[in-house]
């Protein structure tokens, strides 16, 4: 199954589980995020990448340039391990990495939460992924994904068990916009899938022909 076909089952999923009332406040604020263009101040292709450098769940300090000079490094921005749509998406990466054997190494999965949640799921979903922790969303902010959750949004999340403010951290309640980047060994970004709607992810195979 490609991963949009899995999206669309847990889009239909939530709109038969989910009060009408929380499916309502879920669709206006996406509007709203979605008016603000947030997507058109990103970082597109051909622009350059920052030289970010960053921890893995096992504390390991991994430098993007360092690791371009193996070749071409894929970026893929998931908001949390309490989103089921990032949690396909990676489920869907795992799958296709192993299918072509390609380098792990080479894949880099950023969200803002803190990085013993990113450990746990590792464990639990026997993921072979680089999963790092952006702490305040500072990777993100460099790449323009930023946007800070609505308040009536922020209590709906903890209501059904996202309490960002205990996952993520801080209090900010800022979150990235999900998006994969394709960077060159130049630093060159050669691909960007940035979409505001949640909802919508780069099939990864897609993606893997990139490189």
């Amino acid at each position: 199954m490609h991963l949009k076909a899995t999206l669309t089952k847990i889009q239909n999923e939530m709109a038969e589980q989910l009060p009408s009332e929380v499916l309502q406040a879920f669709g206006a604020n996406l509007n709203e995020l979605i008016e603000q263009k947030i997507d058109q101040k990103a970082l597109k292709i051909g622009d350059q990448a920052p030289d970010i450098s960053m921890l893995d769940t096992d504390g390991k300090e991994i430098k993007l340039y360092d690791l371009l000079k193996n070749g071409p490094v894929i970026i893929n921005f998931f908001r949390g391990n309490w989103c089921p749509f990032c949690m396909a998406e990676l489920a869907d990466y795992q799958e296709s990495i192993q299918q072509f054997h390609l380098p792990t190494t080479q894949f880099l999965f950023i969200s803002p939460q803190m990085q013993a949640y990113s450990a746990q799921l590792k464990s639990e979903k026997d993921f072979d992924l680089t999963l790092i922790a952006d702490q305040h969303n500072e990777i993100a902010r460099q790449f323009g994904l930023v946007f800070t959750l609505d308040e009536n949004i922020r209590e709906i999340y903890k209501k059904i068990g996202a309490d960002l403010s205990a996952i993520n951290g801080d209090s900010s309640f800022e979150l990235p916009i999900p998006a994969t980047y394709v960077v060159a060994p130049s630093g060159k970004i050669t691909y960007a899938f940035v979409e505001t709607n949640y909802m919508m992810r780069a099939e990864p195979r897609e993606v893997l022909a990139m490189i």
